[in-house]
This record gives structure tokens, C-alpha cells and sequence, in this order.
């Protein structure tokens, strides 16, 4: 208030309302002049006043009335002349009361004088007393210790005392200050370095408190120059080099902490330490260019072979950067180990804009040796040591001095991000903020400080670690788990940026990688996929690279030198799988990078399983990174370069066919891996490949093939399901189709075989995989719906060009065969009731599938027949009283089952079986049964038996040879024949008791069949057997090899079983023309396996004509065998049986009317349907064709295939065909005995004629044709011409529409076709000659084939010669002549009404003597 008063009188006075004197007379008149403090605040208010009245733009008479009042103040004794020249202004100062000018001149010389003034203190050899007495003080003040110990209060005491001490005596004897400063800092230097903490070290700091910052800066900044001596003068001076400026670890430390403390100005300090910003500019960018070069020498191939390159220039300047001992690089080193954070992170901050700072040695093992400060309270309690270890200490991993608790305490933490000091960590909630503050800094430049990069992974192992379920099924947490949303936003990228990438600089270490997939197992799949992803995109930065292609060079040089049976002495390739584990210690991707090229490049398919073999000793986490790989190959999309599917000849890509093998074994090798990832990127391609409506509609030209990821999906059944696939299966192993899971893997089991744990291993785990993500469904539905589309319209107009039937035929066969593969693994990998809760409801089964397929998928999951129905209860008491074994009665649930089933099946029939004569329960059984049911293979048992026997015997063998020299003891073959042994017996007993298993089911099967035979032919009728063809047995007999055996042991069963209602010949005659239709329209898969059903089938008629008693012993009381339907077959007096004769026509007939089915795809122009033709004729050849007249007719039109064929496939697959179809020859029915030779004029023409007859095939001693055979064929001839004409007119009225006549060119046609035949059927004999001729003395030299067979007959061999080709000129004339006459009375007779209709007399007798005498010419012409 009296400030303010003084104010307006002031004012009052400048702006005249009061006159100067006045207001001089009224300030006099106070207290103004007797007290100091008032006469300053008077001077403060007109210094204010008069600076506004001098300064602003006013007035001249206000400046004037200032000067006024001021002169007036001085001259009243108001204020003095100090008080008004101190206070004011220079320029407001009156003149009164000093000169401006000379005021001006004092000041300037005062201030010269106070900056030029240099005080002289008293130096050490001036005043050693005083230096003395300095000394003992600072000994004193740095050693405060008492004894006994003295109380805190004490010891501040003692310590002001001595600082007070300190300052008296540097004023007393005027002892220079920084020579003060120097020794006390030096002393504090020599303190802090003897142990942490350090309390001596406190008093030196509060005694360099009560120094100016200004000046410790100045003498910290005098003591870190460089000083020399000075530089010498004269002519023969030589330079002195300049000294380095002092970078000793300790001092730096020193200045550290007082930078810490705010006694040194960081920013001062900093413009002095040496180099400049602009050198260390400089060396990282030199450090840069080097290191681009070295990378540039590895990633590319100098041809030119130039030696002038340094190799080493990179080396040498990175190890001078990491152990340069600049005075920056060291300051920064002393603030973070004093734990200075924020003076570290700016210091740090500005580094980094010029270089990478943690490429220094002495940075980096500070920020190194704080991390694990930081980290080490979380490591203390998992940390296990022995009794008499100590606990870990927090030492330097590189012998420096750290002083991180001076940080603790300094400051609290406030609202700067960057804290003043970072603290240890108790808590996992505080870990990461105190890692990303680190870690910024450091990256992934760890690696040098492997026991950190251990001690990191741990910690966030045990950061994330997944709580443990409690007793009642709730997770319990321990406190110490990261939350969900930092364990993405924070952890994650810790991992990937900062862990895998110094893992990566690491040298192999396999402790290191077992701790790392520690941490890595407990993430999810996702979380892994992203971190290995995020890795892999690392590799470009400072030094990764640079591993990378080092890594990838290595991996080339060691997997050219893999080979499949690598010699011992070859160090490098017999231990590859040691080597290539080492690199994937550290650097997985780059290796497997490159063995992923090299796969799916396709060079040498066969060094796939060596590749695999390779990577036998890697780590889990490498095994889950080329887990990683493969499913990231199976999702990169589709491109002109990569596709899956070649359009131009419909194959699979090979990279893909590659790709798929290489992932079925090595999941195979490594059942641990996890599946997850790939099976869900197989599963979403699959499902993602439907068929898109098109917008123009229009067609799509080109399948784009996503689902074709299937091929990966098949290998990981085949070689992790252990459901081995053969292409072409033998007759063994398609009877092994009827045994069950053991005896089919025995079958098509070869060399070595596999640890049946390690199969068990696999097998569960890709059947948990599939399970847990439910893909069983999904995969159902996928396949189903691309079933449905490749057998669309839309797919077939699409691809209705050349190729398409061949793409038709990959595609469906493919996605039938992962079907089928996918449910027979599912089948056998769990039990009947996990299949059965696997599966979707009946209805929606049927609504995806036909009934094949919904059979197929249903048939797992239901009830063993055998277990018969409730119902039966009386019908097993009376099967007890006949000492029948019953059959065990089913559970509600399974009757309910069943008729949810057959509701279902009700639902979706076209048309009720029961219109058509047949019973439901029929219809169901025949579905629901399979081959193991209705089969047992009990000879394929026993020859598994057997080979399984026989290696036990050759094991203990070799066994008791080991014993005998005993030298077993330690020998691995010993060890590796006695874990044979135990195998083998344990497959024996295993195998046995299947079989017994299969045995009592197929007991079972068969009572319950007896029992249900009479009513499954509700009418038996026509109808009922076409039905029967066409809903039951065409929709099944293609579905797979197993269900085509499965048909024709059936419809055996149901002869056996003596089934009423069931007629043979009306079967085969249904059979043979619906089911040749599929011969034109199926696919390879389909065709083979149409082959082997054709072989079963024809194979019973087959056994049933060779022999009229055996036929009979199978007629006899079997209603099978009736020739017509009747209404009460137990009437014996009406009932008619087929003959033998009846089977004889009946089997020509149905192999006309396959032979003329099978004819339209010899002679197309596809390439698909001629393959087909002769892949089903290679399954069927043994069985049909074997009428002699069809069988040469399919031989010359495989002949004529292979002679015009330009497809060299085909023509090699016709010329085997041709070998094949010959050596069957001899099994050849319907055949005509050829005429007998004419007699030669003399003896020796008649020998000629006898070689030429064995040579040209006359005496036959392959035939297996009896003589009961011929006879009853000869005289069914005589009865009836049907017997030889009924197969041609057969097959001609199927040709021409009903019973017309056959045109005149196609008789010529198949005259002319005959007529040629004989050519290759001396081919054929000519083989069997040689064959013959084996058992000869091997000794005798070879001659010609003529000349032995000339000296065999006892002629000359000249003469033999020539006569011999004289009588085979003659010969195929008359076998020329004779055949086309007999060609055209078999058209004649084949072109006839039918037998039923009357005759001419005369023309019937010319017939029958026409056939009487061509029974040997037409024979002669066809050997």
C-alpha cells in the first residue's frame, strides 16, 4: 500500500496536479530520510516511474519535472546521491546529482576490471602449509568413520564441521578454488570405484556443493582437454605429437555422477569432449560403405576371380568402432552406468542421429549390465542353485564398474515419459515400460551378452506363462502374468524386434534355442505365425543381412554333399542332419528357405526323404518353423509362374506334388510339430475354391485349381495317418483289403519298417489337430460341393475341349481319393464312438453326398452287424438249441440309430425299392456292410503269418551267430536284431489276434445273413434284379477298389447263401449292360478299378464253365441257378435250372457286350478313353477277354493302337498290354481246332511239315482245356448253331438295333481285321518256343531257330530250310482263304434270325457241315 501511495504522489507530481515543491515538502516531512528501507523503496518507485516517463513517448516537460523532483529529493536530504545513482537508470539520473557521461566511464571501467582481473591464489609450493592442512581436512571428510559407529545425526555433524573447516581455510589462506575442486573430485574419483554403495563418497559431493556449477564445469572441462607440451622452436625442431585427451573409465565416471547430481552442465560439457559430431559422422558412414561391400561379396559371384579385394577392411573397421575409447562414446558409457536415464537418453538420442551407438563396446555393455539390473529381481526366484552357492551378484558381465543404485531415489517419477532413473523390477506390470526404455536404444545388439539374452528370455517366459487349472477347472493366476493387451501390443514386438534377431547374431547355441521355444510354445499359433513373420522381414538391417546370405551359402554348400546313403568317411554328408541343425540354432529361416526352394524346384524327386532325414536333430522351434513355412507356401496365391494345375496336359504342378511329399514326411518325422496353422490354410483354400456364379454368363475357360492344396492334405493322411496308398495293387494286396488295419499296412508295407510308437504318435497327433479345429466337417462339405461341380454342366461345357475328360478325371479322382483317404483315417484313428460323435446329423450326410458317399461316410459310425437287432431273441435261443453261435442283441441307442437310418434313407430314395421287388432291409444291409464283413482273408493272414515267422527265425539266427563270438555285449546290430525281435513278435501277436477278431465277426455277419435271407426278394421279378444292379451295385462297384470286391463277393455271398429270388444269369445280364455304359464315361481310377471288378466277376463264370461237375456240385439245389422266376420255387416240378451249356452261351454273350463297349474306346480318338480301355484291360486280362474269338479282336486292336498310336505312352503301354493279353493265351475258351496237315509226298517233307506244325503252334501244351470240355462243346454245337453263332449275333444286334442284318461293309471290315491276325500270333509262338527252349542244355551254342528245329526232325539243314518256307508261303495262303470263307459263313450265321425262328433245311445242313469242317481250318488261322 505505501509503495502504491509513493506511486500517485509521483505521478501527481509528473503530470503537474502537484507542484514539486510540495511534494518535496511533504516527503520530508515523513520517516523517508531516517530509515534505509524506506529510501529504497522510494528509489524503486521512481526508478519505475521515471523509466515509463523517459522511456514511453511523452512529453518533454514530464522528462523535466523528473529531473526536477529528483534534484529537489537529493538537495531536502530525502534520498542521498548513492541511493538515486544506484537505483536509477543511467539515463534517468538528474544532472544534479551526477554527470551522465562519468557515470557512463565508471561503470565500463568497473566492469573491465572485474572480467580482466585474474586474483592470484596461493599455489602448492607457494603455501604447503595450507595445501597440508587442505588434505588432512578431504582425508577426513572422505573417511567419516567412527568407532564405535557413530549416529546419523553424529555424522552430519562431523561432516558440516568439516566442510565449514574446508571453506575458512580457503579463505584464510587464499588457496585457489579449482585446485580445490580438482582434488576433491579426484578424491571422490578413487571413492566411488571401491564398492557400492558408496557412503564415503556423499561428503565429498555436499563439500562440492558449495562450489558454482560455472566453475566445476569449467575445471571438469580443463581436466577431460588433451594438454601437451609446448611446441617446440628452431629449424631442428621436430613435431611433438599431439597427446590424447584423458578417456579414463573412472573419471568419466566421476563426471557422471556429479552430472547426476546437477553439478556439471551436461550441455557445456559436451561442446568440449572429443571427437566432433562431424568425425563420428564420418566413421559410420565409412563403417556403412565397408559393410555394403562385404554383403555385395557374398551375395553375388565375382567371375572375374580378382584378388585385389580386402576382405578384412569391413572386420577391422567394425572392431575399431566397437572398441573405440572416445570421450562421447565414454560419457555416455558413465551416465548410464551411474543410472542417469534421462541425461543417458539425451545423450543417446543425439548419438544415434549421427551413428549406432550400441555398436560401441563400452555402450553396449552398459546398457547390457542395466538391463539385467533391471530384470534381476524376477530372476532371483526361479534361479535354482546348490547349498553351498551363493546368490547371484549384479557384477558386470565385462568387468566395469556399474553404480545403478545411485539413480534409486533421486527423483520421483512424474509426468516426463523418459524417468530420471530406471528402477529394478519386482513386478511383471512394470517390466515392459523399463524394457521399451532399454531395448530403444540397445535393439537387437545384445547378442554379444548371451547370459542377458538367456536371462530376457526367461523372464518373459515367465511373463507369459500360462496360469495352471486348479482342482475345481478354474485357471489360477499367479499375479505375475502379463495382461492380454500388452502381451500383443508390448510383448510381441519385443520378441520380434528386439530377441530373435540377436538370437539370430548369436553363434550356434542349443541351450539358447531350448530356452527360446520355451517362451515361444506357450503363444498361440497366430501369435507365432506373426512373430516368425515379423523375423523373417528383419533380416535387412545392420548385420542380419549379412547372416542371412552367409547362412543361406552355407546351407547350399552342405546340401549339395546330401545323398541317401552317405558313406561314414564322408564327415560332411553322413553327419548333414548335425550340421544343418547347428545353423538352425540360430538362423532357422534362411536354412529352411533354401531347402524349400530346392523342394519345390523339383530337381531329383528322390531327394525329398534325405532332405527330411536332414533336419532329424533340429529343435522343436526350428520343427515349428518350417511348420510356419509350409503353411505360408500352401497360402501364397495363385500367379502365371505358380500355379497348381498345368491346363495345357491337366497334371499337378510339380513344386506342388513336391511340396506335399515333403510336408506329409517331414510332419511325419516331427509328429510334435503343430498342425494347426497348416491344416487351417489347406481347409480355408479347399473351402474358398467353390464354384463362383460368372458374371458374362459365360463358362470359365480356366479352373483356377485353389482346391488342388488337397494334394498336402492327402500326403499328411498317407504318411502321418500311416494310410499308405498303392498306385497299382496286386492281387495279395487287394485280398489284404478285406483284413483289417494290420494286415492291409503289412501288405503294402516294404524294407524297413517304422516304430510303431512313433506311427501311433503321428497319427494322433494330425487326428487331435484335425478334431480340435473341426475341420471334419468342414472338409466334408468342401469336398462334396467340388464333387458336385466337377461333375456340373457348367464344368463340362467349360472344358469340353481337347484335355478336358483328363482334367475331368484329376480332378475327381483326386477329390474322391482325399475323401476316401480322410474317412478311412478318420475310421481308424479313433474308435466307433469317437466317429460316431465326429459325425454330422443322417440328413445332413445325404443332403451333401449321393448314397455312396453318404454310405461310406455313415458306415464307421454304425453298430456291427453281427450284433443282430433285438428282435431276434427267439431266433437266438433257437440258434443256441442248433448250436449256432447268436449274435448279440443291440442297445436302444443303436436301434434308434437304425432307424433314424432308415428314415433317412426313406427320405432321400428317388423311388421306394420296395416297388421294385425288393425289401428295405435289404437295400440297408447291403450299405451297411462292409468287405471285412461279408470276407475273411484268411490265406493273406496267413502268408503275413508266415513272412513274420520266417524274419523271427532269421533274427534268432543271426542272433545266436552274435553269441557264438561273443562280441555282442555293446554292439548296435545286436542291439538293433533284439529290438527287431520284439517288434516282430508283438506285430505276430497282434496280428492274430485280429485275425481272430475278424474271423468271429465274420461269423456273426454271416449267421445274421442266413437269418434275413428269405426277405430281402419281396418279388422276385426282372425288376427286382435290374434294381438291384442299378441302386445298389453301379452305385457302389466304382467307389473304390475295397467296395468293387466288396460287389463281387457279395453277390457271391448271395449264391453261397443259396439267396431265393436271386437269379445269376438275369444279374449278368443286367450287370453287362448297364454297367459297360461307364466304360466311356469313367475316369483312370475308375477304370482300374472297373477292371478289377470285371476280373472277380467274370472270374466265378469263368471257374463255372472250365468244369461241368463243378458247375453242377454249385447248381445243385441253389435257386440262384433257375432260369426263370417262379412264384413258389419249392415246387420241384416246375422248376428249371440253368445247364452247363446255359453258362457257356451266357459267358460269350456278356464278353460280346463288353467287348463291344471296351471296342468304341480302343478305336477313339481321345486319349483319355484309350488309356482307359487299356488300364481296365490290364486289370482284367486274366479273366476277360477269354473267348478266343473277343480276345483276338482286343489283341489287334491293341495292336493297332500301338502300330498307329503317336502318344509314346500309349504305345508302350499297348505294347505291354500285347505281351500280357498273349501270355494268356493258353487260357483262351470257344477256341476251333485247326484242320489236320496234308501229307508231303515223301518222308522228309512230312518231318518238315511236323516242325512247322509244333513251330506254328498246333500242339498247345500251355492249354488247360479238357477233353470233357471240347466234347461237351462239340456236341452242344451239333444240337444247337447258337452255341458257336449266339455271342457274334449278340453283340451284332446290340450293334445294329435288334435283330437286322449286319451291312456288308462291316463284315468286309471284320473279315479283313481277322484275316490279319495271324501275324501276331506267330509272334506269340515264337515266344513260347523260346520259352521252351530254356530247359535245353545251356551249353549248346545258338544256332537259328530253323536249322534247330530242322536237326530235331533228322533232315538236312539246307533242304530244311527251303522246304520250311515254301510250306509257310503255302500256309498263309491257305490260312487267308480259309479264314475269309469262315468269317463269312460266321456273318452269315450271326446275321440269322435267332435260333427259335425256323430254318431252311438245306441251309441248316450247310451250316452245320460248314461248321463241322472249320473247326480246325479257323483254329490254324488263330494259334
Amino acid at each position: 500500500d505505501l509503495e502504491t501511495f509513493l506511486e500517485e504522489v509521483v505521478w501527481a507530481t509528473l503530470r503537474g496536479e502537484v507542484s514539486v515543491a510540495k511534494a518535496v515538502e511533504f516527503l520530508s516531512q515523513t520517516q523517508l530520510s531516517s530509515k534505509d528501507s524506506l529510501q529504497k523503496l522510494l528509489a524503486d518507485v521512481l526508478w519505475l516511474v521515471g523509466f515509463c516517463a523517459t522511456e514511453a513517448p511523452s512529453s518533454r516537460e514530464m522528462r523535466e519535472e523528473f529531473s526536477s523532483l529528483c534534484s529537489q529529493l537529493e538537495k531536502e536530504a530525502v534520498l542521498s546521491k548513492v541511493a538515486l545513482a544506484a537505483s536509477l537508470e543511467t539515463e534517468s539520473v538528474p544532472p544534479s546529482v551526477c554527470q551522465v557521461a562519468q557515470l557512463r566511464k565508471k561503470q565500463n571501467q568497473a566492469k573491465t576490471k572485474a572480467r580482466y582481473t585474474i586474483t592470484r591464489f596461493n599455489l602448492l609450493r607457494e603455501h604447503s602449509e595450507g595445501y597440508s592442512r587442505l588434505l588432512y581436512l578431504l582425508d577426513r571428510l572422505s573417511s567419516l568413520e567412527f568407532e564405535p559407529k557413530a549416529s546419523p545425526e553424529q555424522v552430519g555433524q562431523s561432516k558440516e564441521v568439516l566442510i565449514e573447516d574446508v571453506i575458512r581455510l580457503i579463505g584464510f589462506s587464499n588457496l585457489c578454488p579449482n585446485r580445490i575442486i580438482a582434488m576433491t573430485i579426484d578424491i571422490y574419483e578413487r571413492r566411488i570405484a571401491e564398492a557400492e554403495p558408496c557412503p564415503l563418497a556423499e561428503p565429498l559431493v555436499d563439500l562440492l556443493r558449495r562450489f558454482p556449477a560455472k566453475r566445476l564445469t569449467k575445471v571438469v572441462v580443463f581436466q577431460l582437454l588433451a594438454h601437451g607440451p609446448a611446441p617446440p622452436v628452431g629449424k631442428d625442431a621436430k613435431p611433438v605429437p599431439t597427446p590424447a585427451p584423458p578417456s579414463r573409465p573412472s573419471q568419466f565416471l566421476a563426471v557422471a555422477s556429479l552430472i547426476s547430481a546437477g553439478l556439471i552442465d551436461l550441455d557445456v560439457l559436451w561442446s568440449y569432449l572429443d571427437p566432433s559430431d562431424a568425425a563420428i559422422t564420418q566413421v559410420a558412414s565409412d563403417l556403412s560403405t565397408k559393410y555394403e561391400d562385404e554383403l555385395s561379396n557374398v551375395t553375388k559371384i565375382d567371375l572375374a576371380g580378382s584378388s585385389a579385394k580386402d576382405t578384412e577392411a569391413f572386420n577391422r573397421a567394425y572392431q575399431a568402432f566397437n572398441q573405440a575409447t572416445h570421450q562421447k562414446f565414454r560419457l555416455a558409457a558413465a551416465l548410464i552406468s551411474v543410472n542417469d536415464w534421462r541425461s543417458a537418453n539425451k545423450v543417446l538420442l543425439h548419438l544415434r542421429t549421427l551413428c549406432k551407438p550400441c555398436l560401441n563396446h563400452y555402450i553396449r555393455s552398459a546398457l547390457c549390465d542395466l538391463l539385467k539390473w533391471v530384470i534381476q529381481p524376477l530372476l532371483r526366484p526361479g534361479q535354482l542353485r546348490l547349498p553351498h552357492q551363493g546368490k547371484p551378484t549384479l557384477e558386470s558381465t565385462f568387468g566395469c564398474t556399474r553404480r545403478f543404485s545411485f539413480g534409486l531415489g533421486r527423483e520421483p517419477p512424474g509426468d516426463d515419459p523418459v524417468p530420471a532413473a530406471l528402477q529394478p523390477v519386482t513386478e511383471v506390470s512394470q517390466l515392459l515400460p523399463q524394457l521399451k526404455q532399454v531395448l530403444e536404444h540397445l535393439e537387437y545388439f545384445m547378442y554379444t551378452d548371451v547370459h542377458l539374452l538367456t536371462s530376457l528370455w526367461k523372464v518373459l517366459g515367465l511373463a507369459v506363462k500360462r496360469p495352471e487349472k486348479t482342482t475345481n477347472g478354474a485357471s489360477g493366476s499367479s499375479g505375475n502374468t502379463l495382461p492380454a493387451g500388452e502381451l500383443d501390443g508390448g510383448f510381441l514386438p519385443i520378441v520380434y524386434r528386439n530377441l530373435l534377431p540377436a538370437a539370430s547374431l548369436v553363434p550356434h547355441n542349443a541351450h539358447l534355442s531350448d530356452v527360446m521355444w520355451s517362451l515361444m510354445q506357450q503363444l498361440s499359433v497366430f501369435q507365432r505365425s506373426m512373430i516368425y513373420s515379423c523375423w523373417e522381414t528383419s533380416y535387412g538391417g545392420f548385420l542380419l543381412k549379412y547372416v542371412f546370405e552367409k547362412t543361406k551359402l552355407a546351407t547350399k554348400q552342405i546340401l549339395k554333399r546330401v545323398v541317401s546313403n552317405a558313406e561314414k568317411r564322408d564327415l560332411v554328408a553322413h553327419q548333414s542332419n548335425f550340421h544343418i541343425c547347428k545353423l538352425c540354432h540360430s538362423n532357422p529361416i534362411p536354412v529352411i528357405e533354401v531347402m524349400m526352394k530346392d523342394v519345390e524346384i523339383g530337381f531329383n524327386v528322390n531327394m525329398i526323404l534325405p532332405y527330411v532325414e536332414c533336419t532329424n536333430r533340429c529343435s522343436e522351434m526350428t520343427a515349428d518353423i518350417m511348420g510356419y513355412v509350409l503353411a505360408r507356401s500352401c497360402a501364397r496365391p495363385v500367379t502365371e509362374t505358380r500355379v497348381f494345375l498345368n491346363q495345357a496336359d491337366a497334371t499337378l504342378s510339380p513344386w506342388l506334388t513336391n511340396l506335399a511329399e515333403f510336408a506329409g514326411r517331414f510332419y511325419k518325422k516331427h509328429p510334435q510339430t503343430d498342425l494347426v496353422g497348416l491344416l487351417s490354410v489347406i481347409t480355408k483354400r479347399i473351402n474358398s475354391d467353390a464354384p463362383e456364379p460368372s458374371t458374362t454368363g459365360l463358362p470359365q475357360k480356366n479352373y483356377k485349381g485353389e482346391s488342388l492344396i488337397r494334394v498336402v492334405l492327402e500326403n499328411l493322411l498317407e504318411f502321418m495317418g500311416g494310410h499308405v496308398t498303392v498306385r497299382d495293387m496286386t492281387p495279395e494286396q487287394l485280398l489284404a483289403l478285406a483284413g483289417g488295419p494290420r494286415l492291409k499296412a503289412e501288405s503294402v508295407s516294404y524294407g524297413k519298417r517304422e516304430d510303431q510308437t512313433r506311427k501311433e504318435k503321428a497319427r494322433k497327433a494330425l487326428f487331435d489337430s484335425i478334431v480340435d479345429l473341426g475341420l471334419v466337417s468342414v472338409l466334408w462339405y468342401s469336398l462334396s460341393q467340388q464333387r458336385l461341380h466337377f461333375l456340373s454342366e457348367e464344368f463340362s461345357e467349360a472344358h469340353s475341349g481337347g484335355g478336358g475328360l483328363k482334367l475331368l478325371g484329376l480332378l475327381f479322382d483326386g477329390n474322391h481319393d482325399c475323401f476316401l483317404k480322410l474317412t478311412e483315417f478318420l475310421a481308424q484313428a479313433c474308435n466307433r464312438d469317437k466317429y460316431t460323435s465326429l459325425l454330422p446329423s443322417f440328413q445332413e450326410i445325404f443332403s451333401m453326398f449321393e448314397p455312396a458317399m453318404a454310405f461310406l461316410v455313415v458306415r464307421h459310425g454304425l453298430l456291427p452287424y453281427g450284433r443282430g437287432t433285438a428282435a431276434s431273441a427267439s431266433a437266438q435261443k433257437a440258434a443256441i438249441a442248433e448250436k449256432v453261435k447268436p449274435t448279440m442283441a443291440a442297445t436302444e441307442a443303436e436301434l434308434e440309430t437304425q432307424q433314424k437310418l432308415e428314415m433317412v434313407v426313406r427320405l432321400y430314395q428317388a423311388q421306394p425299392v420296395e416297388d421294385e421287388g425288393l425289401s428295405l432291409q435289404f437295400y440297408i444291409t447291403f450299405w451297411r456292410l462292409s468287405l471285412q464283413d461279408i470276407f475273411m482273408p484268411t490265406d493273406g493272414y496267413d502268408k503275413a503269418i508266415a513272412g513274420i515267422q520266417a524274419g523271427q527265425k532269421q533274427i534268432e539266427v543271426q542272433r545266436f551267430k552274435m553269441e557264438r563270438d561273443r562280441d555282442y555285449a555293446h554292439s548296435r546290430e545286436y542291439k538293433n536284431l533284439k529290438k527287431e525281435g520284439v517288434r516282430l513278435k508283438d506285430l505276430h501277436d497282434k496280428l492274430k489276434e485280429e485275425q481272430l477278431q475278424q474271423k468271429l465277426n465274420h461269423e456273426k455277419v454271416l449267421a445274421r445273413l442266413e437269418q434275413e435271407k428269405t426277405t430281402w426278394f419281396t418279388k422276385p421279378s426282372p425288376q427286382a434284379t435290374a434294381a438291384f444292379v442299378s441302386e445298389m451295385i453301379c452305385p457302389r462297384v466304382l467307389t473304390s477298389y475295397a467296395d468293387a470286391l466288396f460287389c463281387c463277393r457279395y453277390v457271391r455271398l448271395l449264391i453261397k447263401l443259396k439267396t431265393p429270388g436271386f437269379q445269376l444269369l438275369d444279374f449278368y445280364n443286367c450287370w453287362t449292360i448297364m454297367l459297360t455304359q461307364n466304360i466311356r464315361c469313367c475316369s483312370e481310377r475308375e477304370a482300374q478299378i472297373f477292371g478289377v471288378f470285371l476280373r472277380e466277376m467274370m472270374a466265378y463264370v469263368y471257374s463255372l464253365r472250365r468244369n461241368e461237375k463243378t458247375y453242377e456240385a454249385e447248381m445243385k439245389g441253389n435257386p440262384c441257378f433257375h432260369r426263370n422266376y417262379y412264384e413258389d420255387p419249392s415246387n420241384e416240378a416246375v422248376v428249371e435250372y440253368a445247364k452247363y451249356t446255359d453258362i457257356i452261351k451266357g459267358h460269350a454273350k456278356w464278353e460280346g457286350r463288353i467287348y463291344k463297349a471296351l471296342r468304341q474306346n480302343l478305336d477313339s480318338e481321345d486319349w483319355m478313353e484309350k488309356r482307359n480301355a487299356l488300364l481296365l484291360l490290364s486289370q482284367s486280362c486274366e479273366t476277360f477277354p477269354v473267348v478266343e474269338k473277343y480276345a483276338k479282336g482286343v489283341l489287334s486292336c491293341v495292336e493297332n493302337m500301338r502300330d498307329k498310336e503317336e502318344m509314346s505312352d500309349l504305345k508302350t503301354f499297348a505294347n505291354s498290354l500285347i505281351v500280357k493279353l498273349k501270355s494268356c493265351s493258353h487260357n483262351w475258351v470257344d477256341k476251333v481246332e485247326p484242320p489236320p496237315a496234308e501229307k508231303g509226298k515223301d518222308d522228309k517233307a512230312s518231318s518238315k511239315d511236323e516242325v512247322r506244325k509244333v513251330s506254328m503252334g498246333f500242339k498247345n501244351p500251355l492249354s488247360v482245356v479238357s477233353t470233357q470240355e471240347k466234347t461237351a462243346q462239340s456236341k452242344a454245337a451239333a444240337k444247337d448253331v447258337k452255341a458257336q453263332a449266339a455271342p457274334p449275333a449278340e453283340s451284332k444286334k446290340e450293334a445294329n438295333g435288334g435283330g437286322e442284318k449286319r451291312p456288308r461293309e462291316e463284315a468286309k471290315t471284320s473279315s479283313t481285321a481277322d484275316a490279319k491276325e495271324p501275324k501276331h500270333h506267330k509272334d506269340a509262338k515264337e515266344a513260347k518256343e523260346k520259352e521252351k527252349s530254356k530247359d535245353r542244355d545251356r551249353a549248346e551254342p545258338k544256332v537259328a531257330k530253323e536249322v534247330r528245329e530242322v536237326k530235331e526232325s533228322r533232315g538236312s539243314e539246307k533242304d530244311a530250310k527251303r522246304a520250311t518256307e515254301r510250306v509257310r508261303e503255302k500256309d498263309r495262303d491257305r490260312a487267308k482263304t480259309a479264314e475269309k470263307d469262315a468269317d463269312w459263313k460266321r456273318s452269315a450265321g450271326t446275321a440269322s434270325v435267332p435260333a427259335t425262328a425256323s430254318l431252311d433245311e438245306r441251309a441248316e445242313k450247310r451250316r452245320r457241315s460248314e461248321r463241322d469242317n472249320d473247326v480246325i481250318i479257323t483254329g490254324h488261322t488263330t494259334r
